[in-house]
């Protein structure tokens, strides 16, 4: 069954074509469900590489009306992707809203940015040391136990740094692969990193991510997982990617989710 619930629109800044253009590419790729999960903004402070507070009803109202078009021929969800900051839970809780005002099907938990226990704001993905990936995990594990969110996207991001695998590494995946046991938020093996390709670090050669030490790991948990293209533009909502995902999956012997 072809699925996809990681999709971005030109709404981001970021990325190309709107809602109806991926869903015309779906239907001819054989997609039976879309899920479309631009970059979420936020109300008091534009956090880059998202869209603008004031077009997030815009976009909702071009997926609702492109998931009116496409009902007979395709399933359209409508999401975002976000980060988690506790911080939004407080007085009028933004996620609850995006949940029930907004109507979102379901929320993707996208740690880009994190805070640490002294209250720093960093990017997962220029962090200076490794117990930093620590903190993030533990970002994400609070995140995954509010149950506002059904997938963690690139869970692996954080080996995107330059860094070799170590004992922090494990800590970190050992606290995002239990907290999705125990919470059910579904971990990503994400497509997007297939096509950046191999890189060097510091203990060989690899993919930024999917990062093969911590599939290994879930591989070891018996947790399922599902696997998001992270398109940013319609042509790659089901390419060699997303194969290469599903195949690493199959070989791991890790259960894909179809369905949220």
């Amino acid at each position: 069954m072809k699925t996809n619930y990681h999709t971005h629109t030109a709404h981001c800044k970021h990325a190309q074509g709107l809602a109806e253009d991926y869903a015309k590419e779906a239907v001819n790729f054989g997609i039976e469900i879309l899920g479309i999960s631009d970059h979420a903004p936020f109300k008091d402070y534009d956090y880059g590489y998202r869209m603008p507070f004031e077009e997030l009803d815009i976009y909702i109202e071009e997926v609702q009306a492109t998931k009116e078009r496409y009902k007979d021929s395709l399933k359209i969800l409508q999401a975002l992707e976000i980060e988690y900051l506790p911080k939004y839970t407080k007085d009028s809780n933004y996620y609850e809203e995006l949940l029930t005002k907004k109507k979102m099907d379901y929320l993707l938990l996208g740690e880009h940015f994190f805070t640490d226990h002294q209250g720093n704001m960093h990017n997962i993905t220029s962090i200076e040391n490794t117990e930093l990936a620590v903190e993030y995990a533990l970002c994400c594990k609070e995140a995954m136990k509010s149950g506002y969110f059904k997938i963690l996207a690139h869970p692996d991001l954080f080996c995107i740094n330059n860094f070799p695998w170590n004992d922090d590494y494990e800590k970190a995946s050992d606290i995002l692969i239990e907290s999705s046991a125990k919470s059910g938020v579904f971990l990503e093996l994400n497509a997007n990193g297939f096509r950046r390709g191999i890189k060097e670090f510091p203990d060989g050669k690899r993919y930024q991510y999917p990062c093969e030490r911590f599939w290994q790991k879930v591989k070891k948990s018996g947790i399922p997982a599902i696997v998001g293209s992270d398109a940013h533009n319609p042509a790659l909502l089901w390419d060699e990617a997303m194969d290469k995902g599903i195949e690493q999956l199959h070989n791991l012997g890790i259960k894909r989710i179809e369905e949220i």
